[in-house]
């Protein structure tokens, strides 16, 4: 019997297992391994049908906003590298290298078995480090992806510590449920008052059950 709270990772991998020799999907087959490596109840969470949905949305949104050409992509709270994995699996974006920076630094081992080819070829790191301290002056990325602007205090602060005219995709949210989430919106408008971009480019939202997801693209 599995205990409350978790899976059973045998039964979970042998699933998985099987759709990526269905689907031939790295994707799908990485996080077979990494289900199996790291047996975490909150993958769940980071493949649940709303946060991929999400960052479907991100990647067709981004596509069709600013190309698929990008030397350097930094995603800022990037978790167990989600998104990382799922822009790199689609055949119209060509991508230098992706950092994704989290400042949980029991994210690493996920995100870079989740991105093991990736992570093996030096095109994707995993990075421990606040996105809120983060500096942009050596090693300035060419896009900054923040798909959790909820959990960032003073938006415009962050935003600001960027050179202008930086390329940025902005997500938040109005679900207050999570005390972490401490600088929700409730509509566009309000996200577009908080990032202060010099540029918007894109501008949509995303509802689902229990939140409406709201996105920027434009330029800092």
């Amino acid at each position: 019997m599995t205990e409350p709270g978790s899976f059973d990772t045998d039964f979970v991998f042998d699933i998985l297992r099987g759709v990526a020799a269905f689907t031939r999907n790295d994707v799908v087959a990485n996080l077979a391994t990494t289900v199996a490596r790291f047996p975490r109840p909150d993958l769940a969470v980071a493949f649940n049908q709303k946060q991929i949905a999400s960052k479907a949305w991100l990647r067709d949104s981004l596509f069709d906003t600013l190309g698929g050409a990008f030397e350097h992509i930094w995603v800022l709270g990037g978790w167990y590298g989600v998104l990382s994995a799922l822009l790199f699996d689609d055949p119209r974006f060509s991508i230098g290298g992706i950092d994704s920076i989290d400042v949980d630094p029991g994210c690493v081992s996920v995100a870079e078995s989740l991105n093991a080819a990736m992570t093996a070829n030096g095109r994707f790191k995993a990075i421990t480090a606040d996105m809120e301290t983060l500096s942009y002056h050596e090693a300035a990325p060419t896009l900054v992806i923040n798909t959790s602007c909820e959990h960032v205090a003073d938006l415009s602060v962050a935003l600001g510590r960027m050179p202008a005219g930086m390329k940025v995709v902005l997500q938040s949210n109005n679900y207050r449920r999570e005390p972490d989430h401490v600088s929700c919106v409730d509509s566009l408008d309000e996200f577009e008052d908080q990032a202060r971009l010099a540029k918007v480019l894109f501008r949509g939202q995303l509802v689902t059950k229990n939140y409406t997801r709201f996105m920027l693209i434009g330029e800092r």
